[in-house]
Order: C-alpha cells, then sequence, then structure tokens
C-alpha cells in the first residue's frame, strides 16, 4: 500500500482554481467627483473650427473638396485639434494609427489647402491627452 501518492481528479482541481480565482476583479472602483470636471459630446472638427478658427474652417473646407466627403469624415473629422502658425501647421490627429495614415496618404493633400510648408502631427494622444506630449 502506498501512502502519501493520491489520485487527482480533475473535478477537485477545477473546484480548487475556481476558489482560488473568487472575489478577484470584483473590486468596488472609487472614484473621487470631481465638480469642475464635465464630459462634452465630441463635436466634427469643422464644426468646432468653424465656431473657434475660421481661418482654419476656410483650409477644411479646401481639404475636403480635395479629398473627398467620405474620407474626409474618417480622417479629418475625428481629429482632436489643428494649429497654424505662418507656413507651420500642427495637428493633434489623437491616434497612431490615424497619425501614419494621414502621413502617408494625405500629407500632400493637406500642406496644398493649408498652404503651409511645414506639417507635424501628433498622434498617440487617445482622448485623454497625456502620452501625446
Amino acid at each position: 500500500m502506498m501512502t502519501g501518492i493520491q489520485p487527482i481528479s480533475m473535478k477537485d482541481v477545477s473546484e480548487k482554481v475556481a476558489l482560488f480565482r473568487q472575489g478577484r476583479l470584483e473590486e468596488d472602483a472609487q472614484f473621487v467627483e470631481n465638480p469642475k470636471l464635465t464630459s462634452e459630446e465630441f463635436v466634427p472638427l469643422e464644426d468646432r473650427m468653424a465656431k473657434e478658427k475660421p481661418e482654419i474652417a476656410a483650409c477644411l473646407a479646401s481639404l475636403k473638396a480635395k479629398v473627398g466627403g467620405e474620407i474626409f469624415a474618417k480622417r479629418f473629422s475625428t481629429l482632436q485639434n489643428i494649429n497654424r502658425s505662418g507656413k507651420n501647421l500642427l495637428i493633434v490627429s489623437g491616434s497612431e494609427r490615424l497619425r501614419t495614415l494621414l502621413l502617408k496618404e494625405n500629407l500632400k493633400d493637406i500642406m496644398e489647402a493649408f498652404s503651409v510648408d511645414n506639417v507635424r502631427i501628433v498622434g498617440g494622444a487617445g482622448f485623454g491627452g497625456v502620452d501625446a506630449f
């Protein structure tokens, strides 16, 4: 008779694993309420620029005519911000994927529509914005 070696039941193992996992991911998230923070619905870039920066809105209309409405809606309406200083343009895209796509396929159109010599596109900001800078 062998002592010390017991047969293993997969049912017993499964029950032990289930007991071990109980309680994980069941924490209550604690958030500090801040009355100064608010959420706002995302407004397409061309609508925001028409109100905030009319000179950029005119360039966006020219860009929309160059690339077409469907591509403009997918790639440019979702941009977070555009700033222009002389012949320089800064675009905050919000994602590295979109940044790469704009640089690869639309850089020439952007430069022509905004009449600029230098375009810098910042990506990877997400909607928190902290990792872009």
